[in-house]
């Protein structure tokens, strides 16, 4: 075989988990050899979650100066330019990645450990061979970690429209005067608090009951409240019958819902932002023999193996939790256990611990959550022990102008011990780690009660709301 054709591990993807992985590996002291078939560093930083975020704090600035006048301040005419916006949004890009055509931070990570890599569509031919721009490498082991595409849901009409994906709203340089968001997750209402902030008209569709259906019911309707007070139309439990072309560019959409039978909307742009799946397209995983479960994920173990002993699997591609936390963490395992399998050491593989992943949704009013929701508790033990406390009570809450906000905890209804933390409201994406260590740790609600907090901080909060726990 030709020489830098064989490797020890053969890492599919260079996203959160691909390149931790590939890390992993490395450090492990094994040939890697990484393959990617666009930008290295994945969908985070490339396109979703630096960029939604270095947008959202333009949204967040934006909105502050109209209040300037609550804290006393007197400011002109007050303006923005949706393009510089946009130019913002790509500086941070670049400045995270390195710029370049392939990103060159991680380029220069990648040549100071002195890790091959191919650039283009891999595919398997069986379970150690990987071709790719008709080259074949060999893997005594392979981490696939392709992580997943956009899923578009068969809506009559929409194919024929032209529709946005979630990328193309976070990267046109042209705000349209109206849009309709389909998908009322994570993805969707922040898309919506970003144009909502800047005066486009937001027209919010979801299938469920509730949007962010994830979350505690409760802190989800306080977050539909949220847009609502930024001009966002929710409808939820909504149907979308059929999408049709109208005048001048303008797509109409016939939606139903609970509330009504049937209602046209007419709106310059459509977002779908309704999941993902696994993208493996391409990749012919059935020639490597890996199992895929009925949802087109490929199925892993918590060793991150699959049911192919040599060949591992890692971040969104296997159906887990989609985040890029947990996508870094199993990659290091998947990347840590290929590395062994190919160089046995003293020592056990490593399994992936996600019993405690807090995750943080950007609106106007942060929505974080870890742990189990109030229905959940009640559904598992009848009964549950929740502390309250409202926001706007904060001595924090009073100096910043925040007049909304709850922290909410739930505990077990015997043992007290705390299995759910619930925040919407400023700073609750670190608000929520005080809370993950505590369940991480099996705390009690009253320790959380106990410890002395700063003052004055968002953090009281979740003392407060400990003190003020009873049975429901």
């Amino acid at each position: 075989m030709k020489k830098n054709t064989s490797f020890d591990v053969i890492v599919l993807g260079s996203g959160s988990a691909g390149f931790s992985a590939v890390q992993a590996a490395h450090a492990q002291g094994a040939s890697v050899c990484l393959i990617e078939k666009d930008r290295l560093g994945g969908d985070c930083p490339n396109k979703a979650c630096i960029p939604s975020k270095a947008l959202l704090k333009a949204a967040t600035f934006y909105r502050t100066l109209n209040r300037a006048r609550d804290f006393g301040i007197e400011l002109g005419g007050k303006s923005f330019q949706f393009k510089k916006i946009m130019q913002y949004r790509q500086t941070i890009v670049d400045t995270i990645t390195g710029g370049g055509d392939r990103g060159d931070r991680y380029v220069e990570i990648l040549n100071q450990m002195d890790i091959d890599r191919r650039f283009g569509q891999a595919s398997f031919l069986d379970s150690h061979t990987i071709e790719i721009n008709g080259e074949q490498l060999y893997g005594k082991t392979v981490v696939i970690a392709t992580g997943t595409v956009d899923f578009i849901p068969p809506i009559v009409g929409l194919e024929d429209v032209r529709f946005w994906t979630w990328t193309e709203a976070l990267e046109t340089k042209n705000q349209p005067k109206s849009l309709a968001i389909i998908g009322a997750g994570p993805v969707g209402c922040e898309l919506a608090t970003f144009y909502a902030s800047f005066g486009t008209r937001i027209l919010l569709l979801q299938s469920h009951p509730v949007i962010l259906e994830r979350e505690d019911r409760e802190i989800s309707l306080l977050a539909e409240g949220v847009l609502k007070q930024m001009g966002v139309e929710v409808v939820v439990n909504a149907q979308i019958e059929e999408i049709v072309h109208a005048r001048g560019g303008v797509a109409g959409l016939s939606v139903s819902s609970e509330e009504f039978s049937s209602k046209m909307h007419a709106v310059e742009r459509i977002v779908v932002t309704t999941g993902k799946r696994a993208n493996i397209e391409g990749l012919n995983v059935s020639l490597a023999g890996v199992h895929l479960d009925k949802k087109g994920y490929v199925k892993t173990k918590k060793d991150q193996s699959t049911n192919i002993p040599h060949i591992f699997a890692a971040g969104d591609v296997d159906g887990g939790l989609q985040f890029t936390h947990t996508a870094h963490q199993e990659g290091w395992v998947a990347g840590f256990n290929a590395a062994l399998f190919v160089k046995p050491k003293k020592g056990k593989s490593l399994q992936t611990d996600q019993r405690v992943v807090p995750r943080v949704t950007f609106l106007a009013s942060e929505v974080a959550s870890v742990g189990m929701t109030q229905e959940e508790v009640i559904h598992q033990y009848g009964k549950v022990l929740v502390g309250r406390y409202t926001m706007a009570s904060l001595g924090r809450a009073l100096t910043d102008g925040v007049t909304q906000g709850m922290i909410k905890l739930v505990a077990h209804p015997k043992s007290r011990k705390l299995l759910g933390a619930h925040v919407i409201g400023e700073r609750a994406g670190e608000m929520i780690h005080e809370a993950a260590l505590a369940i991480f740790l099996n705390a009690t609600i009253d320790k959380i009660a106990q410890m002395v907090h700063a003052f004055p901080t968002f953090s009281e909060g979740l003392k407060a709301a400990a003190s003020a726990a009873q049975i429901e």
